[in-house]
């Protein structure tokens, strides 16, 4: 059986600790963790974004990602196979309920 995630929730707006926190995620990868990232946004903005996109419920990350440095580590993740998502709502709560361990930045 494998453990459960290390959810990583990203809720600073600001450029640079959102970059900071995508980095962190990857660096818990270095020691094997699985890693889940939810960039938490409104319900309303994960609305938006999911109507914007054609998709229902995680929504596109690259719409909430405020630096091409933090883009670029989510993309990274999820070459990876780990999960990064723009989440709210329910879509959060599962996943604060599937996670082992939660790291939060503001």
């Amino acid at each position: 059986m494998t453990s459960p995630p290390v959810l990583v929730v990203v809720r600073t707006r600001d450029p640079h600790r959102q970059a900071e926190a995508l980095r962190a995620a990857l660096g818990l990868t270095l020691r094997g963790s699985r890693v889940e990232v939810a960039i938490e946004v409104a319900i309303e903005a994960a609305t938006e974004v999911a109507a914007q996109v054609g998709i229902e419920g995680s929504g596109e990350v690259d719409a909430v990602l405020a630096t091409a440095l933090a883009r670029r580590a989510a993309d990274t993740l999820r070459s990876f196979g780990h999960p990064v998502s723009a989440l709210a709502g329910a879509a959060l709560a599962a996943a604060l309920a599937r996670a082992g361990r939660v790291e939060v930045w503001t």
